[in-house]
């Protein structure tokens, strides 16, 4: 732990640096009448192509380079840069061109998007984890299925058992949506298990009505219950995350390819 936040807080400091520095030369060259711009636009493109290679580093495992785990701290930190070298290219002020603006405003989506998943990542995993077992997003709704057939299991064993239809009534009321129920899609953002202690609570409040062995087989309805929860926050939070790949990746090709007209406009016009 001690040596992961030192090694944060030397990359951040390093960053600041560099920043300042390329701040401090923009500022210098501007007064010396340097083409500036120019110069910004190019370290500006360089930063961009390299934040890019970090998604192809990651479908080519294989790649005898860095580990990916440092790619993504690289990513991360000339992320922040690129976000100072673009105010430095547009001179601190919103571009009004027909083609500066597209290009703009794709590059601060991407900026946002990277600075939201970068907080997502950050934060949602730890909540994951206290939230009990880490499931494979791709098994999710297999488990879903078994632990619904499960409880429906649980609830015939007990008419079964009992000759008592009062856990049966409960799951037509209650159960039945509760594990039909799937997560919205900002589920994660909002927090809370407001639904699974509902359900819990009524579970709770129906034992007085039970046989000892109906208690029984409520308890593991209890136990399915919790299981569901879990369930529910590992697919609402991993799918998240998915879905912030899903918006920040091509929101990238759509920069890079306004990028490209921008420097193929660059190009042409410097040379007539």
């Amino acid at each position: 732990m001690k040596s992961f936040f030192t090694r944060r807080l030397v990359l951040s400091l390093a960053t600041l640096v560099v920043a300042g520095g390329l701040t401090a030369a923009w500022m210098i060259g501007r007064v010396a009448l340097r083409p500036v711009a120019l110069y910004s636009g190019w370290l500006l493109l360089a930063l961009v192509l390299a934040l890019t290679f970090f998604n192809a580093r990651k479908k080519l495992p294989f790649f005898p380079l860095i580990s990916a785990s440092h790619w993504l701290q690289a990513h991360i930190y000339l992320g922040w840069l690129a976000c100072v070298v673009f105010v430095l290219h547009t001179g601190g002020r919103w571009p009004d061109g027909a083609v500066e603006v597209p290009l703009a405003l794709a590059f601060v989506f991407v900026a946002g998007s990277g600075v939201l998943g970068l907080w997502l990542s950050r934060w949602l995993p730890p909540r994951l984890t206290r939230s009990g077992e880490s499931l494979v997003y791709e098994r999710i709704p297999m488990l879903r299925h078994r632990l619904v057939t499960e409880v429906k299991q649980v609830v015939r064993g007990a008419e079964t058992e009992t000759q008592s239809t009062t856990l049966g009534d409960f799951y037509v009321r209650v159960l039945a949506g509760y594990f039909a129920h799937v997560p919205a899609w900002l589920a994660p953002l909002a927090g809370g298990d407001a639904e699974h202690h509902r359900v819990k609570l009524e579970l709770e409040a129906l034992r007085q009505f039970l046989s000892v062995r109906e208690i029984a087989l409520a308890d593991q309805l209890a136990d399915l219950i919790e299981a569901k929860r879990n369930l529910d926050n590992q697919f609402a939070g991993q799918r998240l995350l998915k879905l912030w790949l899903f918006v920040h990746i091509p929101l990238t090709f759509v920069l890079l390819v306004f990028t490209a007209g921008h420097v193929w406009l660059v190009l042409h016009y410097s040379h007539r």
